[in-house]
């Protein structure tokens, strides 16, 4: 038997936050609810190997608490891995923020918003389900 993806490993709904705050981790993991398989991790390099990484169907990257160089990060995620996971980046300032989009992150939402706009990603990358 393989230790690699399975077909209903694929088909379980889940995504990764990338932070070291656990209060974050817990509020988000409220919100997805049991449906949703909740991988966290310090870096996105902790994840796992590209192929572990496109199990998950986008990526939360805390652009406050996470251990590394957010832009670092992304830019590693496309540019080397050539994952195109969609990065919803989690706080952080404006300048941050610029710093991290060109390297390919998708979109930005303040830390008070993520929980509040979770649902809404859920529902449109559930594949019909969890959301």
């Amino acid at each position: 038997m393989s230790d690699g993806p399975t077909i209903n490993r694929r088909l379980q709904p889940g995504f990764i936050i990338v932070t070291t705050d656990e209060s974050l981790v817990r509020e988000l993991q409220g919100v997805a609810g049991d449906d949703w398989e909740v991988l966290a991790v310090a870096a996105i390099e902790d994840a796992g190997e590209w192929n572990e990484i496109l199990l998950y169907r986008f990526i939360l990257l805390d652009l406050d608490s996470c251990a590394g160089d957010p832009a670092e990060q992304v830019r590693s995620l496309r540019q080397e891995s050539m994952v195109n996971t969609p990065v919803i980046g989690v706080g952080g300032t404006k300048e941050e923020a610029n710093r991290v989009r060109p390297q390919g992150a998708d979109r930005f939402f303040a830390r008070d918003e993520i929980a509040d706009t979770l649902p809404d990603f859920l529902a449109a990358l559930g594949w019909g389900k969890g959301g």
